[in-house]
C-alpha cells in the first residue's frame, strides 16, 4: 500500500469514527425511515383517494416514488457503513467496495434528478389543464402517461448517464452518496441547469396560478370547466410550496458545498472530519423527504376544507320562495356584469 493511499484511508476512517458525522448520519437515517412511511402513506390516502386528474396523480406518486426510494438508499448507505464497522480490522476496510457503491450511488444520483425533473413537469401539466381548461378533466391517454414517464424518468437517466460517463468508482469513500471522481464537473452543470428550471417552473407557476384566479369568478364557464379552475387553483397552491422549500433546500446545498470546496476556512485545515460533518449536514435531501408528505398533507387538507364550504355555500343557496328568486336574478346579473365587462 503506498503512503498517499494510506493517508487517505486513515483519514476516511476517522471521520467515519467521529461522533458529529455519525451524530449527523443517523438524524439523516432516522428521517429517511420515517419519510418512507409518511410518503407512502400520503401516496395512498391523499393522492390515489383524491379527485386529481389522472396525469397529476402520476406525476405526484412519482415524485413521492423518487423520495420514497431516495430514503431507502440513503438508509441502505448507513446500513452499509455499520457493516463495514463490525467487519473493521485496517482503516481501508473503512471503504465502500466498488460494486455496491456504484449501484447504491447511481440510484440515489437517479431518484434526485427524477424528483427535479418531475416538479417540474408537474407545473407543466398544469398549464396544460389550465389552457384545455373545459375540455381536460376528460383528456387523458396512453401516449401522456408514456410522455411523462418517458421525460420524468427516461431523460434523468440519460443526463446521468451523461454526466456520470467519466466516473471512477473505485475512489475511496466512506459513503455511497459521496459522488465518485470524475463528475463534479458535469454534475454541477446538471445541478445548475435543473436549478434554473425549477426557477423557471416557479415563476410559471405563478402565472398559471393568477389566470386560474382570474378565471375563478366567471360564471358563463361550464361546470367541467370551473371544476378544472378549482382545482388549477388549488394544486398550483401545493406544487408552489413544495417547489419553493426543494429551492431552500438545494440553494443551500450549492452554495454550501461551493464554499467549502472553493474557500480554506481555518477551522477545517487539519479537521477533515469535521469538514465531512459540515458537508453532509448539508446534504438536506433526508430532512426534504421528511417535511415534505407533511406539508402536502396540510395543504390538501386545507383544500379538502376549502371544497367543503364551497359546496356548503352552494346548499346554503335558496331555490325556492321569494329568497329563491332573488337568488337567481343575483346569478343573472353577475352573469350579464361579466358579459359586457369582456
Amino acid at each position: 500500500m503506498d503512503r498517499e493511499l494510506f493517508e487517505i484511508c486513515q483519514e476516511n476512517s476517522s471521520t467515519a469514527f467521529a461522533v458529529g458525522y455519525q451524530l449527523v448520519y443517523l438524524i439523516y437515517v432516522v428521517l429517511s425511515v420515517t419519510s418512507v412511511f409518511t410518503c407512502s402513506y400520503f401516496i395512498k390516502t391523499f393522492i390515489w383517494k383524491s379527485t386529481f386528474h389522472p396525469n397529476f396523480k402520476l406525476l405526484l406518486t412519482m415524485y413521492f416514488s423518487a423520495a420514497i426510494f431516495h430514503s431507502i438508499l440513503f438508509t441502505a448507505s448507513y446500513l452499509m457503513m455499520i457493516e463495514r464497522f463490525l467487519d473493521y480490522q485496517t482503516e481501508c476496510d473503512i471503504h465502500v467496495s466498488v460494486v455496491p457503491y456504484m449501484i447504491v450511488h447511481s440510484s440515489i444520483a437517479i431518484c434526485l434528478f427524477c424528483g427535479m425533473l418531475t416538479q417540474v413537469f408537474m407545473v407543466i401539466e398544469r398549464l396544460f389543464a389550465t389552457i384545455k381548461i373545459e375540455s381536460y378533466e376528460h383528456n387523458t391517454s396512453f401516449k401522456h402517461i408514456l410522455a411523462y414517464l418517458f421525460f420524468c424518468i427516461v431523460l434523468p437517466v440519460s443526463l446521468l448517464v451523461w454526466a456520470y460517463q467519466d466516473a471512477d468508482y473505485k475512489s475511496p469513500v466512506i459513503t455511497a452518496i459521496s459522488p465518485p471522481k470524475g463528475v463534479e464537473f458535469r454534475l454541477n452543470i446538471l445541478y445548475i441547469f435543473c436549478f434554473l428550471l425549477a426557477i423557471l417552473a416557479l415563476i410559471l407557476l405563478q402565472v398559471v396560478r393568477y389566470v386560474n384566479k382570474r378565471r375563478e369568478s366567471r360564471i358563463e364557464i361550464s361546470l367541467s370547466g370551473r371544476f378544472q379552475i378549482v382545482e388549477n387553483i388549488d394544486t398550483t397552491t401545493f406544487i408552489s410550496s413544495i417547489l419553493i422549500i426543494n429551492m431552500i433546500i438545494s440553494v443551500i446545498y450549492i452554495v454550501g458545498i461551493f464554499s467549502l470546496r472553493n474557500f480554506e476556512f481555518d477551522v477545517f485545515i487539519n479537521n477533515r472530519a469535521g469538514l465531512s460533518t459540515v458537508k453532509l449536514v448539508f446534504y438536506l435531501h433526508p430532512l426534504f423527504s421528511f417535511l415534505m408528505p407533511l406539508i402536502s398533507s396540510y395543504h390538501l387538507s386545507k383544500m379538502r376544507e376549502r371544497r367543503l364550504k364551497r359546496r356548503d355555500h352552494l346548499l346554503a343557496i335558496k331555490t325556492k320562495g321569494r329568497e329563491g328568486s332573488d337568488a337567481y336574478n343575483q346569478l343573472l346579473h353577475d352573469q350579464w356584469q361579466q358579459h359586457f365587462l369582456k
